[in-house]
């Protein structure tokens, strides 16, 4: 803010008065021109400023009606504001700029499910699918738009009324295209391999799951966590179901061949005997497996039985000293915190491996929590509908979880500083259970703890100043929080590193 200072007319302009944050003016009867004309310069020098703070707050504005979607849900606004600004009309653009966050908020508030179908739309490639349901819609949405800066809330909701059952008709064709048709091109290769015949499991598998798939594509394809699952592993099984079938077929072909892969399955089990101490050679392969089988018991009984003893002694030795319980409850509890980490560290540098660094960072907390912080998991502005391109990235990273199995997954959602404290929140949060939703359906049959939360703009990891910045602090973070020494033992092991 622009300070005043008093200065004697009497006295000479000082050069220090005029040359530093302060406007002079001078007091008395008598000014001489030159300390006028000082004056007037230097008054201009320091306005200066002050108009480019404006324009930064113009555009400060324009920003937050970009970050809530002006663009898409309320284009007229949105347009005439940058035309105005454009024009250095500050006042005028302000107003549009406002009018234009006010009419998206609005949109965001009454019309969610429309937006998220439009999203799902688009997110499945409608328009390359079938342009003409994608036109259409389109234009049932803009209209639903047109009524909501005319200020008529009564009309956009009777347009939304058809302009959500065309999105859904888009959506669902666009849906099917992505997700059924590839479970049948890989069942349809399967059954060209004779994959029903050599492996009629997996095969009814892959058919079973493309029925489940255009079942809830037709009557929930808001789920597209699950649907993603559902299509994935029903191409796995089909391309499980085909591999079996060449091999069948090879087999069928080349008799022989049954003997070699028994041979290598006798070396195998041999090696496996070897490293038991135990003989096998006159026994069936049944009969083989059975021995190493016990083997493995009676080792695991006998590691069990030394367990137990160590144990027993543990306790003798406890009983002598009762007065250190406190200290050693600590100690251990120290202890287990150390491990935890030295664990997680060694897991940590074999994901980073796994995983692009532009992509994905890895972090580990004082408190023993792995962070996995997904930084190409960008979503479109103001949108909680997983891109397309992110869901390798997220299977990645299932298999990574994976590795952490006795962990809960906490799914944090974060925004950048542009848009308004409850939009942001609200977003945030959204986006964070739609991650949950994928992960729910990828880890189902584990039953894994997930929970979402979201922070909003509240805990920024950069310059919400700089584009940069907020392009960082708009992220998911997936927290694998560290078991206490409670909860440790009856949680269950860790997953094999992915290859």
């Amino acid at each position: 803010m622009t300070s005043i200072t008093m200065v004697d007319s009497s006295k000479a302009c000082p050069e220090e008065v005029i040359t530093g944050p302060k406007i002079a003016i001078a007091r008395g009867e008598h000014m001489n021109k030159k300390c006028i004309a000082s004056g007037v310069v230097s008054a201009l020098m320091f306005i200066t400023p002050v108009l480019s703070v404006t324009a930064a707050e113009s555009r400060s504005m324009l920003e937050e009606a970009e970050a809530v979607r002006a663009p898409e849900l309320s284009p007229l606004a949105y347009q005439l504001a940058k035309e105005a600004y454009a024009q250095h009309k500050s006042s005028e653009a302000d107003l549009e700029a406002q009018k234009a966050i006010n009419n998206s908020l609005t949109m965001s508030s009454h019309f969610q499910t429309l937006i998220e179908s439009r999203d799902r739309m688009h997110a499945a490639g409608a328009r390359e699918i079938r342009r003409d349901l994608a036109d259409r819609a389109e234009e049932a949405f803009e209209k639903v738009v047109a009524a909501v800066e005319e200020g008529n809330l009564h009309r956009a909701a009777k347009e939304s009324g058809n302009a959500e059952l065309l999105t859904y008709q888009a959506e669902v064709v666009a849906a099917r295209e992505q997700l059924t048709r590839p479970i049948a091109r890989a069942i349809a290769e399967a059954r060209k391999a004779d994959g029903g015949r050599y492996a009629p499991k997996a095969f009814a598998g892959a058919s079973e799951g493309l029925k489940q798939v255009e079942r809830l594509v037709s009557s929930h394809p808001a789920a597209r966590g699950q649907l993603y699952n559902e299509s994935r592993n029903s191409i796995a099984l089909a391309g499980k179901a085909e591999q079996i079938g060449v091999q069948g077929r090879l087999l069928h072909k080349k008799p022989a061949m049954v003997e070699e892969w028994l041979d290598s399955r006798q070396h195998d089990l041999n090696v496996i005997a070897e490293h038991l101490h135990i003989t096998t050679d006159k026994e069936t392969t049944d009969e083989q497996v059975a021995l190493i089988m016990q083997a493995i018991d009676q080792m695991k009984s006998g590691y069990e039985a030394e367990l137990a003893d160590a144990s027993e002694q543990i306790n003798r030795l406890q009983g002598h000293v009762s007065e250190l319980d406190a200290a050693r409850s600590s100690l251990d509890e120290a202890r287990y915190k150390l491990q935890l980490k030295r664990d997680a560290e060694a897991k940590i540098a074999q994901l980073a491996k796994l995983f692009n660094p532009d992509q994905v960072e890895l972090f580990l907390t004082t408190d023993a929590d792995v962070i996995i912080r997904m930084k190409a998991m960008n979503f479109p502005s103001g949108s909680t509908i997983i891109p397309t391109e992110s869901y390798e990235l997220l299977e990645l990273t299932g298999k990574a979880i994976d590795l952490f199995a006795n962990r809960a997954i906490r799914i944090e959602g974060h925004t950048d500083s542009i848009g308004n404290d409850e939009y942001n929140q609200q977003l945030s949060e959204r986006r964070a259970m739609t991650v949950r939703e994928y992960f729910e359906a990828r880890f189902g049959e584990n039953h894994r703890e997930i929970t979402a939360v979201g922070f909003g703009e509240d805990h920024p990891i950069a310059n919400n100043e700089k584009a940069e910045g907020r392009r960082s602090n708009r992220r998911i973070d997936i927290v694998l929080i560290a078991p206490t020494m409670d909860t440790a033992e009856s949680l269950p092991q860790q997953a094999a590193l992915p290859q």
